[in-house]
Order: C-alpha cells, then sequence, then structure tokens
C-alpha cells in the first residue's frame, strides 16, 4: 500500500543531499543532524513499540516491550535528534495554519489548492522538495502530493523566521512526541496502515538500547521475539552473570 509505505522515513538522505538549496536551508535550522542519522527501521519493533506506548500527558509517554523501558519526552527526543526545544505546538491548530499557508507564498508565485492544502507540484523549488522532505520526515503523513496548514507553519518559519527568537520558534520534537502518539492511538485502535515514524523509533530505541552498562547492539535486540526480555539477556552477559556460571 502506497500509504502506508510513504509513513515510513527514507533510510538514507541521499536524496536531500541531492539539492544542495534544501541542505542549505535545514542546515541553518539545525535539522541536517537529524537528517543523518536515519538508518533503516524495523517493522515489527515499531509495531510493538506503537502498542506499547502510553500517554500520560502532552509531554510524557512511557513505553516497554521486550522488557526494555523508556520514558519519551519532548526533552529525550531533543537530547537524541539534535532537534532544538522551543515552543510547543499542534498541527490541530487550523486557523494558524490556514494563515501559514496564505503567507507564505510570494505575490509573484502561483498555487494550486486541493481541499484544505496545496498542491506540492504548484510549490516553487525549492520549497516544494523542502515540504517534501518535512512531510517524509517530520510529519510522516503517506499524502506527500498534498501540503497541508500546519507543513506551512514549518516552512514559513524556515522561509521568514530564521532570525526569530528561539523561544518563538517551533518546537519539532515536541511535534515529533504528538505524532507518536496519535499514531499509537490510532494503531491501538485497530488501524494498522496508520504506523509511523518507523525510523524514529528505531533512533530512540537504540539509544536506550546504548545506557545499559554492556551496550546492546541494534541486532541483537531486533533479533529477540516479543516474549524475550532484555533484562535477562543483560544479566546473562554481565560479568556477574558470566562469573556464577562458572
Amino acid at each position: 500500500m502506497m500509504g502506508d509505505f510513504m509513513r515510513k522515513e527514507p533510510t538514507n538522505s541521499s536524496r536531500l543531499h541531492a539539492h544542495p538549496q534544501v541542505v542549505d536551508i535545514f542546515t541553518r535550522a539545525n535539522w541536517m543532524k537529524f537528517f543523518e542519522k536515519f538508518r533503516g527501521f524495523d517493522e515489527e519493533i515499531a509495531q510493538e513499540f506503537s502498542h506499547s506506548l502510553v500517554p500520560h500527558s502532552r509531554t510524557h509517554a512511557t513505553v516497554t516491550f521486550r522488557g526494555l523501558s523508556m520514558e519519551i519526552t519532548p526533552e529525550f527526543i531533543s537530547r537524541v535528534t539534535t532537534l532544538p526545544l522551543r515552543l510547543p505546538w499542534s498541527k490541530d491548530e487550523k486557523p494558524i495554519g490556514q494563515a501559514a499557508k496564505k503567507n507564505f507564498f510570494q505575490n509573484n508565485e502561483t498555487l494550486v489548492e486541493d481541499k484544505n492544502g496545496i498542491r506540492r507540484a504548484s510549490i516553487p523549488y525549492p520549497w516544494d522538495e523542502v515540504s517534501y522532505q518535512i512531510i517524509k520526515y517530520i510529519s510522516c503523513e503517506g499524502r506527500y502530493n498534498i501540503v497541508y496548514g500546519y507543513h506551512f507553519r514549518i516552512m514559513r518559519e524556515l522561509r521568514y523566521g530564521m532570525d526569530t527568537p528561539a523561544p518563538q520558534k517551533l518546537n519539532i520534537p515536541y511535534f515529533l512526541l504528538q505524532s507518536l502518539i496519535d499514531s499509537s492511538t490510532k494503531v491501538k485502535a485497530g488501524n494498522p496502515e496508520q504506523l509511523a515514524h518507523h525510523g524514529l523509533i528505531k533512533i530512540l530505541v537504540e539509544e536506550v538500547l546504548h545506557t545499559f552498562i554492556i551496550p546492546i547492539a541494534w541486532e541483537i535486540f531486533r533479533n529477540m521475539t516479543a516474549e524475550d526480555d532484555i533484562n535477562a539477556l543483560t544479566y546473562d552477559i554481565s560479568p556477574t552473570g558470566s562469573e556464577e556460571e562458572e
């Protein structure tokens, strides 16, 4: 299914690097290190992560699966992804999104509207490609041909607001947490096609695996089953466990 495929981030940044102007825009926004972190994903791990995610507030969720316990907050996402913490916001703030869409285009630029969005093909370069990368990496919408109001909030900031004081800029880690929660809620409601952020989930899980006294490799965790417990594995390979076996 194309929609399902499009909800998975790219496994490398080759398309992004084919557009130097776009790289420059994201570099000035301090996003490029985030894009460079994506190196594949695992479908089963993404599913288990999503099914086990429990939101406690808009800024805190917990995940426990395969014995791995995670605290997901905007601060944690920011630290792992290197995306800066800024102003909390929501894609549901539609009037603000519609205003951003209206104010994004310059007088000499034409656009083609489609329901609540704009056809990406009508957006001038390099912003058509910027919107594509935002959809692929940030919103994981699945509908990459249409750019919505909340996408324009990000794009307007990238185009006109680079000098805006940091506290007034959009908080992308906060947005990513809301998107993870939204995806999880829909998946648990019986909509598996809504599973999203596969690559981001891998990045977050790997970060926690590396916090063990003896860091756990992604491939080891990936080859476990849903019934396995990572803590039993870490005990088996710890110095104490080895001594007891002797």
